[in-house]
């Protein structure tokens, strides 16, 4: 059985529904922590919610396959119009971000972050995973270095904190309890879940085709079944902050 679990909800402030889904999810549920986009409308407002759940770790989700760099005049990942390439385009060998630019970005972002919380993220991880793509390793590491901070996926990158396994596939149209509690069920120390919870406005039909499912999702994070399952067999909720540092 699992040990020690972090639910974390990707896409805090992606839109007003996402960020009440996942505070609500938090409130009123499993999830421990969030990550935060630097770059959306909702970013502000989501750091606003998250003042009144001191228990709830806010990381941040570094973008760059949606909405605009905060740097001006960054051209190795954006488009004719300024925004962000698609996640599709990193899988042509004709496109390569320049690591000078994606450094710069997400310091940028990561500066902005601290700006706006006045703190640390609790960690790192990325829209899309784009910072678990090889061309990205370096400058991930860099980050994760100069801000001491722990990674999503840190297996695949570097070893400075303890490994939470990673399950992604709480994530689709066929969402149920078995789903988390049969991963649950797994002989290792600490493990990462990664949702999507939302309540469902129209800015978030609008912007992602996976919308209803994270309704669902938001049910069964929500659910006396799974917080049940959780508390009967002993597993600590924790976030990244409570991770130990190597060494």
């Amino acid at each position: 059985m699992v040990k020690k679990l972090i639910i974390n909800a990707d896409d805090f402030g992606i839109t007003e529904g996402v960020t009440k889904g996942i505070i609500d999810s938090h409130a009123d549920g499993v999830v421990t922590s969030t990550t935060l986009l630097m770059n959306v409308p909702f970013t502000e407002f989501a750091l606003e919610q998250a003042k009144n759940y001191p228990e709830l770790g806010v990381g941040i989700h570094l973008a760059l396959t949606i909405g605009k760099p905060l740097i001006s005049g960054i051209k190795s990942f954006t488009d004719s119009e300024g925004n962000f390439l698609k996640l599709s385009d990193y899988s042509r060998h004709d496109v390569a971000a320049d690591l000078d630019e994606l450094y710069e970005e997400w310091k940028a972002q990561m500066d902005h972050f601290i700006r706006l919380a006045k703190k640390l993220p609790t960690h790192i991880d990325s829209h899309h995973h784009v910072h678990c793509l090889p061309q990205h390793h370096d400058v991930v590491v860099q980050l994760a270095r100069e801000y001491d901070l722990p990674v999503r996926e840190s297996e695949k990158i570097l070893d400075t904190y303890e490994h939470a396994i990673f399950m992604g596939e709480f994530y689709g149209d066929d969402l149920n309890v078995a789903r988390i509690t049969d991963e649950l069920a797994r002989d290792t120390k600490i493990m990462e879940i990664m949702c999507h919870p939302a309540y469902i406005d129209q800015k978030t039909y609008e912007i992602t085709s996976y919308s209803l499912p994270r309704m669902k999702e938001m049910e069964i994070l929500r659910s006396d079944e799974l917080r049940g399952f959780i508390r009967e067999n002993g597993i600590e909720l924790i976030t990244f902050a409570d991770l130990q540092k190597r060494g």
